[in-house]
Order: C-alpha cells, then sequence, then structure tokens
C-alpha cells in the first residue's frame, strides 16, 4: 500500500486512461498537445468520468485507499471506481506528466466547513491537488478531487472566478493563523485559497472557502501520511462515512452522503440499504462484489 517511490504511467496506460474518460484524439495514437485547451478537457474529462468515494475506507479490509499508481489505475480503469484526493489527483498528476506538462504536485488544508454555521477552520495537510505551469509561466491548479464542480482548472491570480454549468468558483489569497503570535519572528503565511459560491447566507457571506495551500514542494511520504490519517484516524472528516459523488457532461452532479441522496431531478432519504445499493448502481455505475460486500462495514441495519 505504501508509495515511498514515484511511479509514473506507461504510455500505453495513457491511452487507455484517454479512452475511460472519453477524450477525444485527432489522430488515435497521438497523444494531446500539452496546451491549456487540453488541460481544461482532461480536468472535464475525468471530472464527469470519476467518481469521488469512499467505498475503499468502507468496503475493503485495509480501510485505507492504496496509492499505489496500479491499484489507482486497475481501481479506475477496470472496476469502476474512482477515490478521493490522494488518489485522484496521483492519477490526474501522472496523466499530465504523460501528455507533457510541466507540473508538481502539492498538498493543501482543507477549510470548507461540514455544516451550514461550523466554523471555518483549517485541518492539517488534508487534501492533495496538482500546479500545471504554462509556457506563458502562468500557474493553474487542476484538482479533480474536491466534490463534484471542480470542472475546470483555476490560475493563480488573486480574484480569478470561472463559471460552468451554474458553478461558481474562485481563487484568492489569505492568511493562514492571522491570530497567532509571531512566536518565531515570522510573518502569518500567506495561502491560496480555493472558494465556492454557495449563494448569500444569514451574514452575508456568499463564497464558502474550500481550502488553502501554497506552491510548497511535497513528496510521496508526505501525501502516504496524509492519505492514512484521512483513512484511519477516529478525527477524519470521513470517519465512518460513505459519500459517492459524481457529474455528468451538462454539469450535474449527483450526491451520495451516508443516508442522503441529492440528484438532479429528485432527493432521496434513503432508508433501506437495498435502496441505497440501488441507487449507486442507477446514478453512479457501482455495483459491490461479493468481496467488497464481505468487508461492507455501513450497512442500513
Amino acid at each position: 500500500m505504501a508509495s515511498l517511490t514515484e511511479e509514473h504511467f506507461t504510455q500505453e496506460q495513457i491511452f487507455a486512461i484517454l479512452r475511460k474518460i472519453n477524450h477525444p484524439l485527432d489522430k488515435p495514437n497521438v497523444l494531446p498537445e500539452p496546451t491549456l485547451e487540453t488541460r481544461r478537457e482532461l480536468n472535464y474529462r475525468c471530472m464527469t468520468s470519476i467518481p469521488f468515494e469512499l467505498l475503499s475506507l468502507r468496503a475493503t479490509k485495509s480501510r485505507c485507499v492504496d496509492l499505489s499508481l496500479e491499484a489507482i489505475c486497475d481501481r479506475i480503469i477496470n472496476k469502476n471506481r474512482g477515490g478521493w484526493c490522494f488518489s485522484l489527483n496521483k492519477f490526474a498528476c501522472e496523466l499530465l506528466r504523460g501528455v507533457g506538462c510541466r507540473m508538481q504536485y502539492t498538498l493543501g488544508c482543507v477549510c470548507k466547513p461540514l455544516r451550514y454555521g461550523d466554523p471555518i477552520v483549517y485541518m492539517g495537510l488534508s487534501h492533495r491537488l496538482t500546479i500545471v505551469r504554462l509556457p506563458d509561466d502562468s500557474k493553474w491548479v487542476f484538482d479533480i478531487g474536491f466534490g463534484p464542480t471542480s470542472f475546470y482548472p483555476l490560475t493563480l491570480e488573486d480574484g480569478f472566478e470561472v463559471e460552468y454549468f451554474g458553478h461558481r468558483r474562485r481563487i484568492t489569497t489569505a492568511i493562514y493563523s492571522e491570530e497567532e503570535p509571531h512566536v518565531l519572528g515570522h510573518p502569518a503565511e500567506e495561502l491560496w485559497q480555493v472558494q465556492e459560491y454557495m449563494g448569500e447566507d444569514k451574514d452575508g457571506e456568499k463564497w464558502k472557502p474550500c481550502y488553502g495551500f501554497t506552491e510548497r514542494q511535497y513528496h510521496a511520504v508526505n501525501c502516504d501520511m496524509g492519505n492514512f490519517w484521512c483513512s484511519l484516524s477516529p478525527n477524519s472528516p470521513f470517519h465512518g462515512e460513505l459519500w459517492v459523488f459524481n457529474a455528468t457532461q451538462d454539469g450535474h452532479c449527483n450526491v451520495l452522503i451516508n443516508e442522503m441522496f441529492k440528484g438532479s431531478i429528485e432527493s432521496i432519504n434513503i432508508e433501506t440499504e437495498q435502496q441505497r445499493q440501488d441507487i449507486l448502481k442507477k446514478y453512479f455505475g457501482i455495483e459491490l462484489t461479493e468481496e467488497e460486500w464481505t468487508y461492507y462495514d455501513i450497512k442500513i441495519e
């Protein structure tokens, strides 16, 4: 399960991935050029082909997400599953590398409140993302592992905003721990912060922060540590949770969180396990295998 060495996709795997995500190719045996448009298309195709899901936590013996590139690729290509930020954005990073992009992955701190009215608190290094650098030296966030609405990249430019299918995201700068004393004589750390438009709340706020990050370089072992904590710590927001998200090519989102499902057409309060399994099959194309069912630990009794 460890991923302490860097791994890369073969060209054969890259073409298999492009077929899986329905990425159009001008020529069947020629990879797309590493342009901004290619990055946008890859982001969109990944988001609309690969679900965010926690079934590795709920329906495997290990209760942990396997970050080996072989396991990630097998899960997505052969098993019709997805993953979460540590696996999906490793997958994305190596896909970008495979088509010739210049990029670096980094880690960020999730700060999106789970419930309305919760305080904004930065968790540890609990999110992986990729920063892509273009020939003009502009830098873009490529992230397919944070919910179902991150369809296109965001440029690292304070106030940059993008809207797609009615979903709005922007990137701003923010100060991390600005109320902490500068014990070591360093200034408060400035972060890039990705925000999502949620509509005006009771305090007049319209934008909710998702996560903050810097351009600092991290390594595979740092990702393994974050993945391990998010998978197995009782303090992880994913502890005991079942989340499955996906997006359609016309921008609709399906969200299953424990015993609640919300789609573009209907919302369902789930009352039985069979009902939940039917939703997984109908909206996400997921059917638990016999082995997964053996380890599935969140059955509705």
